[in-house]
């Protein structure tokens, strides 16, 4: 990898960061530069599905990069949710759609963070404007991402900018129909029934550093809440385990029904007056129910900051 750039999304990646790094490296190597798609985590079962509809392989995983190596990092920009050894990577590029994470360089770098409700809608526009067609199957990954992360356009984060992205794209891949599709790869995506607790609170999982110690925060989406409260005590004890394993000071994990359209907020650990601060007065169980909420980017982790912060 001497030479070439790692072009890499997240730990614990999503669909929209897997899509971000393979359609970004195709992007790249169009106009003649020497990138490869990478991955700092495993591949989730929404992704898959992803992948294996539009005949795509997963990115190379990296579990670290050495150093001096040039890397682009795509939906992230905060050095806990970075593959390891970023400190001492050769940092070109930061493109994202998140709060900024406190990262600091020692050379200038190209950086485009957007408030949109997905970084694929980003990579997009990177096409067009660099004079870059894609090819129906890139099309495809960035259409899932942007239907993944905007929950098919229900989470307050989606923007016009989302929804016109994403509708040329099922154009290019000729996606007969945009909303059957999402949903059923949304299906595919939620582990409720499919997945270890364990493996729930890790799967869709972001890092936060905190004076007060470290958060994460995880997320499972549903289609039926009523029939995931049966899993809900064996996801509250995976959420201990963390704590105890010394993972996190304070893990939570959103449960959202994307149907309904609510979030009921399990966690574990310290700083319940804070949570409590952020989100309400819990429930007689200690979980917080949220109607309305869907995004962790925009109703989740605005209000911990302030809470923390106060």
């Amino acid at each position: 990898m001497e030479n070439k750039t790692i072009i890499t999304g997240h730990k614990s990646p999503d669909t929209d960061s897997i899509c971000c790094a393979l359609t970004y490296a195709y992007i790249k190597t169009q106009l003649g530069e020497d990138v490869i798609a990478g991955r700092a985590g495993e591949i989730s079962k929404e992704t898959q599905f992803v992948l294996d509809t539009f005949k795509m392989e997963p990115p190379t995983f990296f579990a670290k990069v050495d150093a001096g190596q040039k890397l682009i990092l795509v939906d992230h920009n905060e050095k806990s949710q970075a593959v390891d050894g970023l400190d001492d990577a050769d940092l070109k590029e930061i493109i994202d759609h998140h709060r900024l994470g406190g990262l600091s360089t020692a050379a200038p770098l190209y950086m485009r963070v957007e408030p949109v409700g997905c970084c694929s809608t980003i990579i997009y526009k990177l096409a067009k404007e660099n004079g870059v067609s894609l090819p129906p199957a890139y099309a495809g990954l960035l259409f899932s991402a942007i239907s993944s992360d905007t929950l098919y356009f229900k989470s307050p984060t989606t923007t016009d900018a989302d929804r016109k992205a994403a509708g040329e794209l099922a154009e290019i891949a000729g996606i007969k129909d945009p909303k059957g599709y999402a949903l059923d790869m949304l299906q595919h995506g939620s582990a409720i029934n499919s997945s270890t607790p364990k493996e729930i609170v890790h799967g869709d999982m972001k890092e936060f550093d905190f004076p007060q110690g470290k958060v994460t925060v995880a997320q499972v989406n549903v289609m039926d809440g009523e029939k995931a409260k049966a899993k809900w005590a064996d996801l509250k004890k995976a959420l201990q385990d963390m704590v105890d394993g010394g993972e996190s000071d304070t893990s939570l994990l959103m449960v959202t029904d994307i149907m309904t359209e609510v979030t009921d907020l399990l966690w574990a650990g310290k700083n319940q007056d804070v949570l409590a601060k952020a989100f309400g007065t819990p429930e007689a169980d200690g979980h917080f129910h949220l109607p309305g909420v869907l995004s962790r980017k925009k109703q989740i982790v605005p209000p911990l900051t302030n809470a923390f912060k106060g």
